[in-house]
């Protein structure tokens, strides 16, 4: 089944790389003027040359950046407003040696004393009430999803040309960890955040096949997409003081959780969906698709049932829920009918 349908109803739901471009730009564009105005409230107190800063932020606004910049932009606001000084000096210094760095598509080790490693922490673990608990990763388990990384990567290629640019698009950084393996321990498969725009950090011991690894690059580079979205607004207006259930986490989420949750599972369906006839699936792994593909559907009508109950969307989270349900039931009916 092909279900890349054109329709009015469901085509902000489709992968489109030109969007995720066009995110891009608009992020930096919005880094490099407030860059402009912290330099301006910090002039005499840091040493920042004019020639360099008018080169780096043009360079910003014309070139892709590392989601290194993104984080340590966000601790250098904090320092300013905290008058860090020293603090701030460093991460200006560090931003601007940082545009310019090569940005293709890489997977990268987590390392508990690595800074780059703890800034991508900061910017994931910001709920202080939700542990999230991440450690190197052992040498083969490493290899072994970074293996599946590629291979995944390389059946969207084939399979759907469409989401593996959205994906390539979003992601330059994929930083691999592991979580806590013991009985009972809050773990975690993926994650990501608005201050790490351009990265995700996944758990390397989670993913066991390329179905797994599909789902998860569609899962945690849609989130980053999501987030794309709220560069300049919101998708719902509930506070996150309202908690409810959501279908893929155990605690209450905000109604915004829950959003992401739920476009996020319609993703991870396409996601599967797409290579669902790849030839370089077995029987099993065929098999294994098809049972996926009936608990992300399940997931996602559970979702969307608290949304609908709850959820005071903006006009554009209206719009995208409304293309991700429209693709959903679109998919189900057509397997339905295909004895799925």
């Amino acid at each position: 089944m092909k279900s890349d349908s054109t329709d009015s109803n469901t085509s902000l739901f489709y992968p489109c790389s030109e969007r995720v471009l066009g995110f891009d730009q608009l992020m930096r564009d919005q880094l490099a003027s407030s860059l402009e105005y912290l330099l301006e409230v910090t002039e005499g107190y840091l040493t920042v040359s004019d020639s360099l800063a008018e080169i780096k932020l043009r360079q910003l606004r014309e070139l892709s950046v590392l989601p290194e910049v993104i984080a340590a932009y966000h601790e250098l606001v904090y320092a300013v407003q905290d008058g860090s000084l020293q603090d701030a000096q460093l991460l200006f210094d560090e931003i601007f040696a940082t545009i310019g760095a090569d940005t293709s598509f890489q997977a990268i080790p987590y390392k508990e004393q690595d800074l780059i490693s703890k800034r991508y922490l900061t910017q994931i673990a910001s709920d202080a009430t939700t542990p999230f608990n991440v450690f190197s990763a052992q040498a083969a388990d490493y290899q072994r999803a970074e293996m599946l990384i590629h291979e995944s990567i390389d059946m969207l290629r084939e399979s759907s040309p469409s989401l593996h640019d959205e994906i390539r698009a979003l992601l330059k950084r994929v930083m691999l960890g592991a979580g806590p393996t013991e009985k009972d321990a809050f773990t975690f498969d993926g994650a990501s955040a608005f201050g790490l725009w351009g990265a995700i950090l996944l758990n390397a011991i989670e993913p066991r096949d390329v179905v797994d690894m599909v789902q998860t690059l569609a899962h945690e580079s849609c989130h980053n997409l999501l987030f794309g979205y709220c560069i300049e607004g919101q998708l719902v207006e509930n506070p996150d003081e309202e908690r409810y259930a959501s279908p893929l986490r155990i605690d209450p989420r905000p109604l915004d959780g829950i959003f992401h949750a739920t476009f996020v599972l319609a993703r991870m369906h396409y996601s599967i969906e797409q290579i669902a006839k790849s030839p370089r699936l077995n029987e099993e792994l065929q098999s294994k698709i098809q049972r996926e593909r009936q608990l992300r559907a399940a997931s996602f009508y559970d979702g969307l049932a608290t949304l609908k109950a709850h959820a005071r969307y903006t006009p554009e989270g209206q719009a995208l829920m409304n293309a991700a349900e429209a693709y959903m039931n679109f998919a189900t009916a057509a397997e339905a009918a295909e004895g799925w």
